[in-house]
This record gives C-alpha cells, structure tokens and sequence, in this order.
C-alpha cells in the first residue's frame, strides 16, 4: 500500500506540478494550503469511491471516464495559460493565488487522482476480508504520503528563482500536456 501510494502521489502528475507552480510564484505557505486542500480532495474522492465500492460500483464506473475528460480538458486549459504567461512574479496576484479550494478542485478534476483510485482500491482494499478497516488505514496512509509528497514538489517549486520563472512555466505546461496524454492513453487504449 504504502509503495503504491508513493508512486501514485510522488510521480510527476498535474496536482505536483501546480504545487510545484505555486511554490515558485507565491512561495511555500500558500503552496500548502493548495496541498491541503489537493490532499483532502484526494482523500474524499477516496473515501467516497471506497464506501461506494462497499455497495456496488456500478456508479463508480460511471463516473470514471467523464471525469477523466472534463479533467484532463481543464488541465489543458491551464497548460496553455502558462504556456501564455510571461513569468513576471513581482506585480500583484491576489485573485489568482491558489488557495485550499484551488487545491480541492484541481484534484478533483485530475485524471490521476482517479486513475489512482480506482487501480488503488481494487488491489489494496476490495481482496480484504474486513473492507472498512483496510479503506480506513489505507486513507490515513495515502493520506500522509499524498500531503508530504505534494508539498515536496511545492518545496521544489520555491526554489526557482525569477529569472527563471518564463522557463519553468514552459517546462511545467509542457509537463502537464504529456502527464495528460499519458493519463488519456491510458484511459482510451
């Protein structure tokens, strides 16, 4: 569980990216309040995806693929405003910063957070006898290791200078356009 969760939370993916973008413009504070907020996104669409699989997963299944396009189109969508974005870091931003809802909606838009989820709970909670308690340790677990993993990146972000803030936003919006091929290639082939 714990190697799982750390590939799934660790890995470049769009929510590590904009903590890391977050970290850069606005500094490791508000970085983790966007993680915050990130985490308990996760951990609900993980609490909820897991009691629903208690009962039934048909709904589950329903849901899967139209959130993983409305996601992965709104990820794109903030590709390109980076992409557009001329990294000036200096001029006031105070409607822009990513805050804790930030962090909420990203994740719950975000394609891996579902992919992770879904692959998640089939392997690490539906074969166990006791289902409730293995979802519980397994959402305190993931958890830790999603918040921790986020704010590393966010960490990482801040580190960026702002001299080389036009670059690290070309990087990071060309990062977020290959993790969301990747994340529809392996939704539709």
């Amino acid at each position: 569980m714990s190697g799982f969760a750390v590939a799934a939370s660790a890995t470049p993916g769009p929510v590590n990216i904009i903590g890391a973008m977050t970290g850069a413009r606005y500094g490791m504070g508000q970085a983790l309040i966007f993680v915050t907020g990130a985490t308990a996104s996760f951990l609900f669409i993980l609490i909820t995806f897991g009691a629903g699989l208690l009962r039934g997963a048909e709904w589950i299944t329903a849901l899967q693929v139209p959130m993983i396009v409305i996601g992965s189109t709104y990820l794109v969508w903030m590709a390109v405003g980076l992409l557009r974005d001329d990294g000036v870091t200096d001029r006031p931003t105070f409607l822009r910063t990513p805050g804790f809802w930030s962090g909420v909606l990203v994740q719950g838009l975000n394609p891996k957070a579902w992919l992770a989820v879904v692959s998640s709970l089939s392997a690490f909670v539906l074969p166990l006898t006791d289902r409730v308690t293995g979802l519980a340790v397994f959402a305190a677990l993931f958890g830790a290791i999603c918040w921790t993993s986020l704010a590393m990146w966010a960490w990482g972000g801040a580190q960026i200078t702002p001299n080389r803030m036009r670059l690290f936003n070309r990087a990071m919006a060309l990062a977020l356009v290959v993790a969301v091929t990747w994340m529809l290639g392996k939704t539709f082939f």
